[in-house]
């Protein structure tokens, strides 16, 4: 199934040369596809996550308007293919090293506290994520902790 990201990326989006660049597209899409995840984890998007997610995407990546409204489409199309989590998890765990991954651990907290609920299910979500990130729980909660008192400040 990693694969099939990988190839989806290159054949959607990449240019024409395969490149060492295509597992960074890929890990990309994952990023874009956890973070869409836990936005969607309440079944609520609302505009606050959608504004927190596409701002995420914007600063993690470095792209404007448009570049990030296509990559959060991928991601979406992905995501809605997928049958679990456990594909984009392990991209981003094999692909990047643990501070990475904890920036992303941040983005995932930073969007379930964006409209300024945190439910029982995301809460669990993020932890299922942590897990499966390759992270520890106290991480999880430092991160967690970090993202609620900027939202609460």
């Amino acid at each position: 199934m990693i694969d099939a990201i990988r190839k989806l990326f290159r054949d959607e989006v990449a240019a024409p040369e395969a490149t060492a660049g295509d597992d960074a597209r890929g890990v990309r899409v994952a990023t874009c596809a956890l973070l869409l995840e836990i936005a969607w984890a309440d079944e609520d998007f609302s505009d606050a996550e959608r504004d927190a997610v596409a701002a995420l995407v914007r600063e993690r990546f470095d792209l404007d308007g448009p570049a990030t409204a296509s990559l959060l489409d991928l991601a979406r199309r992905e995501r809605e293919r997928s049958t679990d989590l456990y594909q984009f998890t392990r991209l981003i765990r094999e692909d990047l090293p643990r501070p990475d991954r904890l920036r992303i651990l941040e983005a995932l907290w930073r969007v379930v506290y964006s409209d300024g609920v945190l439910e029982a299910h995301e809460d669990a979500l993020v932890h299922k994520l942590t897990r499966l990130l390759g992270l520890k729980h106290e991480e999880a909660i430092a991160l967690k902790l970090r993202a609620r008192d900027a939202t609460s400040g």
